[in-house]
This record gives structure tokens, C-alpha cells and sequence, in this order.
């Protein structure tokens, strides 16, 4: 009888506790099940020299930013949360004085269309080739590409060559390299609970605090250079309706695949660019894919990470110039 006091006290503290957490998943439900505002995306997504197009496709409407005349000169950018074109959008200008420049915004990403869809890789792959089709006609566009970008330019490449004249690569991947998964069992399956995904999503990926951290700690070597316009453009493009989408799709596994199988059936040059202080992809990476390309010159850039085309965009555009105009190597560290 003596205990009884102190029972009671722990059932009640025991049954406060759990209605707490059953509040706070409910109010967290809420606000997952919640449509999030349509955010104006900021101008400096691309530059002003550029016409923002439309284009439909089988797998959605493509938005993709165009300059120049010449020979087609495709940019591919990367996916990761708050993904779009502007990651090229500090190298890709200075080209359109001798190319015709095109960079798109991927299915899902930027001011793409972006479905409530189960995509995967090939899916990419095919919105790519329409996009090709549509925007080059005849003519087999020099394609640039980085990250998973990267990765789906090399999908398309080995899967339809009369498509591509070349390739220059920012350390790309399959999510799946060298016979090994990026992400955990644990990541691809909370990826795939409905509700918990997209609270996830929103509320560790997409907010400001999420994503000057992620480019801080990890996609820029030097944090010093992160800058306000680049935090708002990826917080605003991460947290459009419909953008966790594509993320969760990665998140899934469903849009990995063997890179280093798709890289060996390569007939075109290849330029593999490699920052040297990545954590992922590795550049023991990068030494293992070169020999396996017919044609393939491999570059490293030192005291650069996954984000370099808007960390260092000055030397990553001096390489793109060495590369364009035709000085060919085959093991160079600039």
C-alpha cells in the first residue's frame, strides 16, 4: 500500500509523456500533410543574357536557360536538395560568346515540373534525350555534367552515342560506385514512409539553417565563400511544392546505377574533373575509372570539394577553356 503513491505518479508521468510525443507526431503530421507556399524563385537563378525556355517532355516540363550561337554546349547540374542550374550559372555565361549555351533545370529540381512520381535513373536519362532531340536537332552538343548529373550525362552517352560528341565530367556518380551504395538501409527506408519522408525532408534539408550548414561543412573546402544569394536560391528552389520529390527519389536508391559498368562502354573523349578534398565521390575514384575509358584525361583540382562550380568558378572555368580548346592530357593537377 505504501508503493501505491508513487505507482500512480509514474502511470500518470508515463501517460503525459507518451499523449506528449502522440501531440508532437500529430502537429509534425500536419505539417508535412501541409501544401507549402509557392516561393518566387530569385532572378539570380541565371543570368539576364539568358532567355528562359519551356520545354515538354515525356517525363515533365523541362525550364532551361539559353545563349550564343555555335556548336550546342550542354550544362548538367547535380542533385541534391535545392538542386538546379544556377550551379553552373557563375561558369556557364562565359561561354556564349562561341557556343550555343543550354542549361536546364532537371525533372524535379528548379523551376522544372516536378512530379509525385517514383522516377529512376533512366527516367533522367530519357528526359535528356528528348531535351537533346529538341534543342539540337542534327547536332551532337559537347555536354558538361556534374554529381548525379554527371552520372546520368554518362547513362546517355553509353546508351545512345549518336547523342553526345564528348564529355566533361565534374566527379560523377551513380550513387552506386565501384560496386558499392552510397546511402544507408536506413536513409532508403525512412525515404519510402509516406509523411515521415516529406517531414523529414522540410524540416532537416530545406531550411536556411540545413542548407548553410550542408554548404558550409560540406560542399565548400573554404566556408568563407558561401554566400547570402547562394543560400537563398537553394533554400527557395528546396522548398518549392512538389521538390522533395526528386530527393526522395535519391534517397530511395531508385535513381542509383553502376556507373563504372556505363563509363566502359564510353566511345567518346572524356574529361574527368576531381576536387581533392571530396568525401564523396573519392578520388581513389577517380584513378580507378580512367584507365577503364578508351579516351579519357583525368584533372585534379586541389583544395576543391563537390561544389566547385560555384566555389571556384574562375579555375574550374580555366579548365573548361583548356579542355574546349582542344589540349588533351592524360594526368594533370591544376
Amino acid at each position: 500500500m505504501e508503493d501505491y503513491p508513487l505507482k500512480t505518479k509514474k502511470g500518470i508521468w508515463n501517460i503525459g509523456l507518451k499523449a506528449g510525443l502522440l501531440g508532437a507526431f500529430l502537429f509534425g503530421m500536419r505539417y508535412a500533410l501541409r501544401r507549402p507556399l509557392q516561393w518566387p524563385v530569385p532572378d539570380t537563378i541565371s543570368p539576364a543574357i539568358f532567355a528562359t525556355k519551356v520545354l515538354h517532355t515525356s517525363t515533365g516540363q523541362i525550364v532551361y536557360h539559353e545563349s550564343g550561337g555555335g556548336q550546342p554546349l550542354l550544362f548538367v547540374h547535380g542533385v541534391y536538395p535545392g538542386a538546379s542550374s544556377y550551379e553552373w550559372s557563375k561558369i556557364y555565361p562565359e561561354f556564349a560568346g562561341r557556343f550555343r549555351v543550354l542549361a536546364p533545370d532537371l525533372i524535379g529540381c528548379g523551376e522544372s515540373q516536378r512530379p509525385k512520381a517514383r522516377l529512376f535513373a533512366a527516367d533522367y536519362v530519357r528526359m535528356l534525350a528528348d531535351f537533346i532531340h529538341a534543342t539540337c536537332g542534327q547536332e551532337r552538343p559537347i555536354v558538361i555534367g556534374s554529381g548525379l548529373g554527371a552520372g546520368f550525362c554518362v547513362y546517355l552517352a553509353s546508351q545512345h552515342p549518336e547523342l553526345v560528341s564528348r564529355l566533361i565530367l565534374f566527379m560523377p556518380t551513380g550513387q552506386r560506385n565501384l560496386g558499392r551504395r552510397r546511402l544507408s538501409w536506413g536513409t532508403a527506408l525512412a525515404s519510402r514512409i509516406p509523411f515521415v519522408n516529406r517531414l523529414f525532408y522540410r524540416n532537416y534539408h530545406v531550411t536556411r539553417t540545413a542548407v548553410r550548414l550542408w554548404l558550409t561543412q560540406q560542399a565548400f573546402v573554404d566556408p568563407g565563400l558561401v554566400t547570402e544569394e547562394m543560400v537563398e536560391v537553394l533554400t527557395t528552389c528546396g522548398r518549392q511544392y512538389g521538390a522533395e520529390y526528386s530527393i526522395l527519389n535519391l534517397f530511395s536508391g531508385r535513381l542509383s546505377f553502376d556507373l563504372e559498368a556505363r563509363m566502359k562502354m564510353l566511345t567518346q573523349p572524356v574529361a574527368l574533373l576531381w576536387g581533392d578534398q571530396a568525401g564523396f565521390p573519392r578520388l581513389e575514384g577517380a584513378y580507378r575509372l580512367q584507365p577503364s575509358i578508351r579516351n579519357c584525361t583525368l584533372l585534379i583540382l586541389e583544395k576543391t570539394g563537390p561544389l566547385a562550380p560555384l566555389e571556384a568558378p574562375a579555375r574550374l572555368l580555366e579548365v573548361l577553356n583548356t579542355q574546349l580548346d582542344g589540349e588533351l592530357g592524360v594526368f594533370k593537377v591544376v
